[in-house]
């Protein structure tokens, strides 16, 4: 089985256990993240705008079918 490659607006597990969502993507391998705002924590890291590699990313978990 292959590995999805990952896509703007993908829900990825990172290796650090998060789970975020790809906002937008900045270039060949980084994306800007939404961790959520469900706690202090994650809006802070959402609203830091800090850009994460596809190195990070663990694996995609969902991928809308709009997406291509």
């Amino acid at each position: 089985m292959s590995k999805l490659i990952p896509q703007e607006y993908d829900t990825v597990l990172l290796k650090t256990g998060e789970v975020v969502g790809l906002m937008d993507r900045m270039d060949e391998t980084h994306f800007l993240p939404d961790y959520g705002v469900e706690t202090r924590e994650q809006e802070e890291k959402t609203m830091a705008m800090k850009p994460i590699s596809i190195d990070d990313i663990e694996k995609v978990i969902y991928r809308s079918k709009d997406t291509r």
